[in-house]
Protein backbone atom coordinates (compact mmCIF):
# COMPACT_ATOMS: atom_id res chain seq x y z
CA UNK A 1 0.00 0.00 0.00
CA UNK A 2 3.15 2.70 0.96
CA UNK A 3 4.60 1.56 -2.37
CA UNK A 4 1.31 2.43 -4.39
CA UNK A 5 1.17 6.08 -2.73
CA UNK A 6 4.93 6.44 -2.91
CA UNK A 7 4.97 5.65 -6.57
CA UNK A 8 2.00 8.35 -7.19
CA UNK A 9 3.01 11.14 -5.41
CA UNK A 10 6.62 10.41 -7.53
CA UNK A 11 4.23 10.13 -10.43
CA UNK A 12 2.24 13.47 -9.59
CA UNK A 13 5.45 15.63 -9.18
CA UNK A 14 7.12 14.05 -12.37
CA UNK A 15 4.31 15.17 -14.28
CA UNK A 16 4.09 18.76 -13.16
CA UNK A 17 7.53 19.27 -13.31
CA UNK A 18 7.24 18.08 -17.31
CA UNK A 19 4.10 20.62 -17.22
CA UNK A 20 6.27 22.78 -16.10
CA UNK A 21 9.31 22.17 -17.99
CA UNK A 22 6.87 22.41 -21.51
CA UNK A 23 5.69 25.94 -20.28
CA UNK A 24 9.01 28.00 -19.82
CA UNK A 25 10.17 26.23 -23.14
CA UNK A 26 6.91 27.20 -24.89
CA UNK A 27 7.28 31.07 -23.82
CA UNK A 28 10.88 31.31 -24.29
CA UNK A 29 11.38 30.58 -27.55
CA UNK A 30 11.25 32.97 -30.23
CA UNK A 31 7.69 34.43 -31.78
CA UNK A 32 7.90 34.27 -35.26
CA UNK A 33 7.50 38.29 -36.65
CA UNK A 34 8.33 39.27 -32.80
CA UNK A 35 10.45 42.41 -32.20
CA UNK A 36 12.95 41.87 -30.12
CA UNK A 37 13.96 45.25 -29.33
CA UNK A 38 10.85 46.83 -28.15
CA UNK A 39 10.62 47.76 -24.74
CA UNK A 40 8.27 50.09 -22.25
CA UNK A 41 9.21 53.18 -20.48
CA UNK A 42 7.36 55.19 -17.85
CA UNK A 43 7.29 59.27 -18.34
CA UNK A 44 6.26 60.92 -15.35
CA UNK A 45 5.07 64.42 -14.89
CA UNK A 46 5.14 66.75 -11.69
CA UNK A 47 0.87 66.38 -11.51
CA UNK A 48 -2.36 65.17 -12.88
CA UNK A 49 -2.28 65.33 -16.93
CA UNK A 50 -5.29 67.29 -18.29
CA UNK A 51 -7.49 65.07 -20.75
CA UNK A 52 -6.68 67.60 -23.78
CA UNK A 53 -3.04 67.85 -22.65
CA UNK A 54 -2.36 64.25 -22.44
CA UNK A 55 -4.82 63.21 -25.78
CA UNK A 56 -2.38 65.77 -27.56
CA UNK A 57 1.12 64.13 -25.73
CA UNK A 58 -0.22 60.69 -26.97
CA UNK A 59 -1.20 62.13 -30.52
CA UNK A 60 2.38 63.22 -30.98
CA UNK A 61 4.49 60.20 -29.41
CA UNK A 62 2.51 57.65 -31.67
CA UNK A 63 3.82 59.80 -34.54
CA UNK A 64 7.08 59.19 -33.95
CA UNK A 65 9.01 56.40 -35.73
CA UNK A 66 9.26 53.29 -33.91
CA UNK A 67 6.45 54.35 -31.48
CA UNK A 68 3.82 51.54 -31.16
CA UNK A 69 1.25 52.18 -28.42
CA UNK A 70 0.89 54.95 -25.87
CA UNK A 71 -1.21 54.51 -22.84
CA UNK A 72 -1.87 57.79 -20.96
CA UNK A 73 -3.15 57.83 -16.72
CA UNK A 74 -4.61 61.65 -16.51
CA UNK A 75 -4.96 61.21 -12.68
CA UNK A 76 -1.42 59.94 -11.63
CA UNK A 77 0.43 62.29 -14.03
CA UNK A 78 2.05 59.40 -16.19
CA UNK A 79 2.61 57.76 -19.62
CA UNK A 80 3.79 54.43 -20.42
CA UNK A 81 4.92 54.11 -23.62
CA UNK A 82 5.94 51.52 -26.21
CA UNK A 83 8.28 51.32 -28.83
CA UNK A 84 11.30 50.33 -30.51
CA UNK A 85 14.52 50.82 -28.90
CA UNK A 86 16.66 50.63 -31.89
CA UNK A 87 14.36 53.91 -33.41
CA UNK A 88 13.58 55.88 -30.15
CA UNK A 89 15.77 56.28 -26.83
CA UNK A 90 13.73 57.25 -23.78
CA UNK A 91 15.54 60.29 -23.61
CA UNK A 92 14.78 61.44 -26.67
CA UNK A 93 10.63 60.85 -25.53
CA UNK A 94 11.13 63.04 -22.69
CA UNK A 95 13.22 65.82 -24.80
CA UNK A 96 10.48 65.91 -27.16
CA UNK A 97 7.59 66.23 -24.61
CA UNK A 98 9.17 68.61 -23.13
CA UNK A 99 10.08 70.63 -26.21
CA UNK A 100 6.59 70.63 -27.74
CA UNK A 101 4.22 70.73 -24.75
CA UNK A 102 6.45 72.93 -22.15
CA UNK A 103 6.08 70.34 -19.84
CA UNK A 104 8.40 69.00 -16.84
CA UNK A 105 8.13 65.44 -17.67
CA UNK A 106 10.94 62.89 -16.68
CA UNK A 107 11.86 59.24 -17.53
CA UNK A 108 10.99 57.15 -14.37
CA UNK A 109 13.57 55.39 -12.84
CA UNK A 110 12.49 51.94 -10.05
CA UNK A 111 15.20 52.47 -7.41
CA UNK A 112 17.43 49.25 -6.93
CA UNK A 113 15.10 47.82 -3.91
CA UNK A 114 12.19 48.07 -7.15
CA UNK A 115 13.82 45.79 -9.09
CA UNK A 116 15.72 43.55 -6.59
CA UNK A 117 11.80 42.79 -6.32
CA UNK A 118 10.71 43.02 -9.93
CA UNK A 119 8.47 39.79 -9.34
CA UNK A 120 7.24 39.59 -5.95
CA UNK A 121 5.11 36.66 -6.39
CA UNK A 122 8.00 34.25 -6.88
CA UNK A 123 10.06 33.85 -3.27
CA UNK A 124 13.22 33.41 -5.14
CA UNK A 125 14.56 30.79 -2.44
CA UNK A 126 11.60 28.34 -3.13
CA UNK A 127 12.28 24.62 -5.07
CA UNK A 128 9.55 26.28 -7.63
CA UNK A 129 11.86 29.61 -8.62
CA UNK A 130 14.81 27.20 -8.55
CA UNK A 131 13.30 24.65 -10.76
CA UNK A 132 12.01 27.69 -13.01
CA UNK A 133 15.50 28.96 -13.42
CA UNK A 134 17.24 25.97 -13.86
CA UNK A 135 15.02 24.97 -16.83
CA UNK A 136 14.62 28.38 -18.61
CA UNK A 137 18.83 28.13 -18.35
CA UNK A 138 18.42 25.04 -20.02
CA UNK A 139 16.24 26.03 -22.73
CA UNK A 140 18.23 29.61 -23.56
CA UNK A 141 20.63 29.80 -26.62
Amino acid sequence: MIKRILFGIISIAAFFTAILAVHIYMVTQQKEGAVTSLTMSRIDFPEAIEPENGNQIKLHLVQLEGVKDVRVNFSNGHIICLYDRKAQSPHDLVASINENFMEQASLFQPSEEMLAQSCPAIDKNSITYKLGAFFQKSFQN
